[in-house]
């Protein structure tokens, strides 16, 4: 066979992958209109809207800025996160001068100077570098089929769990999803962001997504529950499939296995935990209401950007002001990721300080760095000080800042783990210790072993000086150790505190990967035998085929479930879902009522009676009305709203508003006028109660699952 037929015969496979990846996509996408409806012209608009409104002009700004990655995919990365710093200030500014105006003609403005550079550059045969590295047969087959995979994975999570309201008798409706939505409907309004069930209560929270959703939906009138169910999880995949490859790509020597190690991340399904399939990694990264992927891009983005910026300023050939760019770039990268994600934001920035004062103790790094890394500081600051730590916001689980290894109880194997250890006589340190380990083994799967020889080695041979010392490299040490101690020591708000530990978990692939490459080239050169190398790799491959058939149990379990919500005549758990006829109330009170009525409502729980506390945060925070009308509800019930330790609060406002639905109340419609209360909202689903009416409620709307009542105004 000739040298050109072995050409052809290798690149029939690849293409058959690719071909087949965008065939899967396309019937995915065909499969979210035509069976669980999507809205498809809210979604074309959702896809205009980030590529003229986020990615084109962030584009424009960081490479007029000087931004040259050596790779598409990294100034995609840059770019996409660029616009969307650039976004959130026109959202700021815009709220500040009281008109859209901004905020409307700036997006399509700077895409249109952009693709008028790129045209202008083209004809000088100057062409842009986008439009010059992307092409189909240069895109990586395994990349193509990783972004199949995880669209997959996201849709199941996310859209194929969720059914039209005007195609199916019962909704699903995520509970954090909902909480989103409200946060959405919330900034689509104004700023500050006023909580969507708690009458004139202001609250802070990671909001950058948030803010960047709610411009599509105050902008194009966009609903929110489609941004989330049917736009989010698209551009979920598209940022985290999109920065993966980057990472790998731009960082990593062997640059051609980019699309191969974001596969094997995947088939990896890192952080198993609760139970034998579901990865807490993928589900937190991938299921786009908690927008922790978002937050895990925007790392990779700071990496990629903090690579360029160290790189020009470490070039004899360039001054000082010429770096001033890219440094506002890093900058306003640092200060979105701290907006989307507060604990992601701060593990970066713990991690460049770290390896500034490392550099500075072995003579790598000159002192006159301190102003730059102070300024990123300072943006970290004043996001976290602004957005995500005014009053109202409840950071620490519990009074205590720190608690060891609280984290490892997510975990379904600890308790007969801690049992086994108990009976065997193992002291109370020894049996932590072994939790830890086998906590450290579920959470980093094939890159366990990898990760903690390639750590260890990495700050051995830096240490001692027989290593260079790469800025960016070390900062992802010291972003993955600062990451996985704070997730083990801090005591912060539920399972937010996984999110310290995320970064850690994503990088920790990237950090196995440089092991691996060094050991390789060790062997090719001849200065190792490649016994540890051989060793790994095959304890590596056995977790991975094991790993693997997890994530496919995972996929069989969410499909059916999936096949299950798209059947239209299934019932489902009253107290995670919603009736159509609860979607019907709530479009009326949207288009019926003011948009600053305050409701009353019943509908506060999502767990059975039985199961009901006051002090439970996970059971009070399901007020789908406020949601969908973009109204405000008089009763409390979020854990994110009420701090731990106020559920005295919640309990008072519960039990002042059972009166409001107290038919032998005589007096419950001067309570609800003392409560500024303008409608009662009865949820017959839930409760059995006879007709509210009197001479201050007056009954407005009905239907089988919902009575909607007026308060009339004191006389």
């Amino acid at each position: 066979m000739t040298e050109s037929s072995h050409r052809t015969a290798d690149s029939i496979i690849p293409n058959v992958i690719r071909l087949l990846s965008v065939a899967a996509v396309a019937v995915m996408l065909i499969i979210s209109i035509v069976v669980y409806k999507a809205h498809t012209q809210s979604v074309c608009l959702f896809i205009a809207f980030v590529l003229f409104y986020v990615q084109l002009p962030g584009m424009l700004i960081s490479r007029l800025s000087g931004v040259r990655p050596h790779h598409a995919s990294a100034a995609l990365v840059i770019g996409l996160f660029t616009g969307w710093a650039f976004i959130v200030l026109l959202y700021f500014i815009t709220d500040e001068i009281g008109t859209n105006i901004l905020l409307l003609t700036f997006g399509p403005a700077l895409s249109a100077v952009y693709l008028l550079m790129c045209a202008i550059g083209s004809r000088k045969r100057d062409r842009c570098f986008i439009i010059q590295g992307l092409r189909f047969r240069k895109i990586s087959a395994a990349w193509c089929l990783f972004f199949a995979l995880s669209l997959l994975f996201i849709l199941l999570k996310t859209q194929y769990v969720y059914m039209s309201p005007e195609y199916c008798d019962f909704i699903y409706m995520n509970v954090d999803k909902a909480y989103h939505m409200g946060l959405i409907n919330s900034l689509s309004h104004d700023y500050p962001l006023q909580s969507p069930w708690i009458q004139g209560r202001f609250i802070s929270y990671h909001i950058f997504t948030e803010v960047l959703f709610s411009v599509p939906v105050r902008l194009f009138k966009i609903p929110s529950d489609v941004v989330l169910s049917s736009c989010g999880p698209l551009f979920t995949a598209y940022t985290l499939c999109l920065s993966f490859y980057a990472l790998f790509r731009t960082l990593c020597r062997r640059s051609d296995r980019a699309g191969i190690y974001c596969l094997i991340m995947l088939l990896s399904n890192l952080f198993i935990v609760r139970n034998v399939h579901s990865s807490i990694a993928f589900l937190f990264a991938y299921k786009n209401e908690n927008t922790a992927g978002y937050g895990i891009a925007g790392a990779i983005a700071i990496v990629l950007m903090l690579k360029e910026w160290y790189d020009k300023k470490e070039d004899p050939g360039n001054s000082f002001i010429k770096t001033i760019p890219s440094l506002i770039i890093l900058l306003a990268l640092v200060m979105c990721e701290t907006g989307i994600k507060g604990p992601m934001g701060a593990v970066l920035v713990a991690g460049i300080w770290g390896t500034f004062i490392l550099g500075l103790l072995l003579g790598k790094v000159k002192f006159s760095n301190i102003i730059p890394i102070s300024i990123l500081s300072a943006g970290f600051i004043a996001i976290y000080l602004t957005i995500l730590g005014s009053k109202g916001q409840s950071n620490s689980s519990g009074n205590a800042l720190f608690s060891l290894a609280t984290i490892s109880d997510i975990c379904f194997w600890k308790k007969p783990l801690t049992e086994m250890l108990k009976g065997m006589g193992v002291p109370y340190m020894a049996r932590l210790a072994a939790i830890l380990v086998v906590f450290m083994m579920f959470m980093f799967t094939v890159y366990f072993l990898p990760f903690f020889i390639g750590y260890i080695r990495e700050f051995i041979l830096v240490i001692t000086r027989r290593k260079d010392f790469d800025f960016t490299r070390v900062v992802i040490y010291a972003a993955s150790l600062v990451g996985l101690a704070a997730m083990l020591i801090l005591n912060y708000s539920g399972h937010s505190q996984i999110y310290f530990g995320l970064v850690t978990a994503f990088f920790a692939p990237l950090i196995s990967y440089w092991l691996l490459e060094d050991m390789e080239e060790k062997y090719e050169e001849g200065r190792s035998r490649g016994i540890l190398l051989r060793g790994l790799q095959t304890i590596s491959c056995v977790l991975l085929i094991a790993t693997t058939v997890s994530l496919g149990m995972n996929y069989y379990v969410n499909m059916g479930a999936a096949a299950e919500h798209a059947d239209p005549t299934r019932s489902y758990n009253k107290y995670k879902s919603i009736s159509n006829e609860e979607y019907e109330a709530m479009v009326w009170i949207r288009d019926n009522t003011d948009e600053n009525a305050l409701l009353a409502t019943d509908r506060y729980y999502s767990v059975p009676l039985d199961e009901y506390s006051y002090d439970n945060r996970w059971a009070n925070r399901f007020f789908l009305y406020a949601v969908y009308s973009q109204r405000f509800c008089y009763i409390a019930g979020s854990g994110y709203n009420l701090g731990a330790n106020e559920w005295p609060v919640r309990q008072e406002m519960i039990e002042t508003n059972s009166h409001l639905y107290d038919p032998d109340n005589e007096d419950r419609g001067e309570l609800a006028q003392e409560l500024g209360v303008d409608y009662v909202v009865v949820s017959k689903r839930f409760t059995d109660l006879p007709s509210l009416d009197n001479d201050d409620y007056d009954l407005c709307f009905t239907n089988d699952d919902v009575d909607v009542y007026e308060v009339k105004a004191a006389s």
